[in-house]
Parts: structure tokens; C-alpha cells; sequence
């Protein structure tokens, strides 16, 4: 049949996020990733483009695949405290699980694309957005269930939420202890006593 793909484009997509999370979008060459994924060039160039390409499309497929997860985290219930360790438990526990420490492939393209790469720095962006939102709504549930003083400024609260989770998020990719991790979350999540 003509025009039917031998390969499926998703499983080559997963395949090449894996590079590029790994490797980086530098450290990735075209010949590793037609190696990586076991198709030819012309199919990697006929299905995405060119490289830059398909870093952005798998940077797509991992913030689509985050923003689930950080939807599912805003619709916990309970006190804040409880939902908010359990959302850096959550975090450090997937991070400190990948045998490769590859750390967070957002806060990979953050540091080494983000400065220089107006397409990246606007993902990058919206994905924090998203995650800061869902801190805000959190915090304003909690305001509103009476949990927390409407003293707190949630804005800034959400700011502050979000820098700790991409602190730990980093540290992650240079092989921190899980104490180390939970340290921060603790601290972090003492504000909130």
C-alpha cells in the first residue's frame, strides 16, 4: 500500500524524547537519532522535519503528558499540606526512580535551549504557567476551605511553590540523595505549618 509508514510515529516520537532527554538537543546528533529509532533519515525527515523539528514535538509530547499529571494533582482533596507532599513526593519518587537520572526533561530544555530558542522559551513558559496555575487554585482552595489565611498572597505563593519544585527537579539530574530531595520539600512545605 503506498504511503502506509512501516514505523509507528509515536513509538519513533517516545523514542527520540528518550534521546534528547538523555542526551540533550546538542548532544543529539541525526545519526543518533536514525540510530536511536531504527528509521531512516528521509522517514525521520518526511514524518517531523528537520531536528529541531522533532525536539519540539517530543518537548510537546512531555509537557502534554505533565499537564495530565499536574491536572490530577489540582483535583486531589484534602488539607493543602497533605496534597502539596504529596505532589513533590510524587516528583522526587519519579525522578529518583529513573535508573539514568536524566532529571526533567522541561527543566533540561530549560537550561539548555530556553536562553536562545524562542520556541522552546515559549513552552517552557506555558508548562510553568500550567504548573504554577495549579499551585494558585490549590492555595485558593485552601484559602477558601479556611485553611489558610487570606494574608498569604497566592500568587506569590505559587511562585514560590513552583521554584522549589524545579530546584528539586535539577538537583535530581546530578544524582541528589533522596534526603536531600525531601529536605526541600519539607522545608519548603514548613511555610505552610
Amino acid at each position: 500500500m503506498a504511503g502506509k509508514k512501516a514505523f509507528q510515529p509515536e513509538q519513533v516520537l517516545q523514542q527520540a524524547m528518550d534521546l534528547f532527554w538523555e542526551q540533550g538537543y546538542e548532544g543529539s546528533s541525526v545519526e543518533d537519532l536514525v540510530a536511536h529509532t531504527g528509521i531512516g533519515r528521509g522517514s525521520l525527515y518526511d514524518t517531523f522535519g528537520d531536528k529541531h523539528s522533532l525536539y519540539l514535538a517530543a518537548l510537546d509530547r512531555y509537557c502534554a503528558r505533565n499537564q495530565g499529571q499536574i491536572e490530577a494533582f489540582r483535583q486531589q482533596s484534602g488539607p493543602l499540606r497533605e496534597v502539596l507532599a504529596s505532589i513533590f513526593q510524587t516528583y522526587i519518587d519519579m525522578l529518583l526512580n529513573d535508573p539514568k537520572h536524566r532529571g526533567c526533561f522541561l527543566v533540561n530544555a530549560s537550561v539548555e535551549l530556553a536562553p536562545h530558542d524562542p520556541d522552546v522559551r515559549t513552552r517552557v513558559q506555558a508548562a510553568y504557567k500550567v504548573m504554577e496555575e495549579a499551585f494558585y487554585r490549590l492555595l485558593i482552595k485552601a484559602q477558601a476551605a479556611g485553611e489558610l489565611a487570606w494574608t498569604y498572597d497566592p500568587h506569590q505563593f505559587a511562585h514560590f511553590l513552583l521554584g522549589a519544585l524545579i530546584s528539586i527537579r535539577v538537583l535530581a539530574r546530578t544524582n541528589a540523595e533522596r534526603e536531600v530531595l525531601q529536605n526541600i520539600a519539607r522545608t519548603t512545605l514548613s511555610v505552610f505549618d
